[in-house]
């Protein structure tokens, strides 16, 4: 939009001192917007002409044609780099403030990722990088492309957001707490770097909802690994997640499994050792006969699929063998930690097999067992105390 921009030197001689002198004024209008600035410049207000902007002294004639130049100037830096000309602004730099380029949300999120995509395969993975990409997505749609600056975002604005994502988007809470999490990386970035004074996630707190990991006890597990498909695909895809059940590789560490990450130990026992995608923690995991057996049938190379289409799948290999549980990849990792526990592996044992970079990680598993042990007491019914058994008692 088109704004008026004019600048306008006065002289006012009520401002005279005692030598007669008078503060050389600048007004800058920038369309309904004007400011005053006061230059170190004295001049004789009989010497000034208001109307033709000229004094009959020609250092203050050059003096105001250098502070012209410098405006102009600055209002030129302003266009160039995107930054709303104000009257306002044109003085703050006038008088020293160094500029910065407003972003906006858009904007800056766009920069962070095109950085963080340098970064793929080498410190993150990519799986990590998109997680961002979705999340800027949902912004854009949620602004319907719109950018709005960094400088005027608020509480509000990022309530509304989360709102957007749990009725709009239909995300469940952790998922939408996980989106908030990774703008909340980014404004972050931006308080850091000095685009904005203020963090709107002042005073905010997302909560997640506590959930129960969903995993197969042992009798789940034999009951797919026994149960075989007509289907090829549906078969290599059950063949794949009891092999994650059986050694607690997560999806992205199955897929990228290959024979040279298999080793053979003093006893001739064969065991995967791998640094984990994610953390990079090493994990070394023995293999049984059965999770040998399904390497040996593809020549250790896993057929693994999109992690979409493998969960596609193990949701008809659920309903096929009548298990009334959501299987997704990730489950066979649970299953895995549970099921080393319930044949007594202590903690440390298993959070090396799983890769863990903490134990703490671990320790949630073990609660899932302890939740295992009150269900399988719940199912032990006593003995009635019939009368056979009064009549033994005596």
């Amino acid at each position: 939009m088109y704004q008026t921009f004019s600048l306008r030197f006065s002289a006012s001689s009520s401002r005279a001192g005692k030598n007669g002198l008078t503060p050389l004024f600048l007004t800058i209008s920038v369309g309904n917007q004007r400011v005053c600035i006061q230059l170190p410049k004295k001049v004789d207000p009989r010497d000034f002409n208001v109307k033709s902007q000229r004094s009959s002294n020609d250092d203050i004639n050059s003096y105001m044609n250098v502070v012209r130049s410098r405006i102009f100037e600055i209002q030129t830096q302003l266009f160039a780099q995107g930054i709303p000309v104000t009257a306002f602004k044109i003085k703050e730099i006038f008088n020293g403030v160094q500029i910065h380029k407003e972003w906006g949300l858009l904007e800056f999120y766009e920069h962070h990722n095109e950085e963080m995509k340098k970064l793929v395969g080498h410190t993150i993975v990519e799986d990590s990088f998109k997680k961002h990409v979705y999340v800027l997505n949902y912004l854009r749609s949620y602004l319907n492309n719109a950018d709005k600056p960094l400088n005027e975002l608020t509480s509000s604005f990022l309530n509304s957001f989360y709102n957007y994502l749990i009725h709009d988007k239909g995300q469940c809470n952790n998922t939408a707490v996980g989106c908030m999490k990774k703008i909340k990386k980014i404004i972050n970035l931006a308080v850091n770097d000095n685009l904005i004074q203020r963090n709107p996630f002042s005073g905010i707190k997302y909560k997640l909802d506590k959930v129960t990991p969903t995993y197969l006890s042992e009798d789940e597990i034999v009951k797919i690994w026994q149960k075989q498909f007509s289907s090829k695909r549906i078969e290599q895809v059950k063949d794949v997640y009891i092999f994650n059940c059986l050694t607690g590789l997560a999806f992205i560490d199955c897929k990228n499994l290959t024979k040279e990450q298999i080793f053979t130990d003093n006893q001739g026992g064969l065991y995967i050792k791998k640094p984990r995608q994610k953390t990079k923690v090493m994990a070394t995991i023995p293999l049984n006969e059965i999770a040998l057996s399904i390497l040996e049938k593809y020549n250790f190379s896993l057929p693994v699929l999109s992690n979409q289409r493998m969960n596609s799948y193990l949701k008809e290999i659920a309903d096929i063998c009548g298990i009334n549980k959501t299987l997704t990849t990730h489950t066979a990792r649970h299953s895995a930690a549970t099921l080393l526990l319930n044949h007594g592996a202590n903690l440390s044992t298993v959070s090396a097999v799983l890769g863990h970079s903490n134990i703490k990680m671990t320790q949630h598993y073990a609660k899932l067992i302890d939740q295992t042990v009150i269900n399988e007491i719940k199912r032990i019914k006593l003995l009635a105390n019939d009368d056979s058994a009064t009549n033994k008692d005596k």
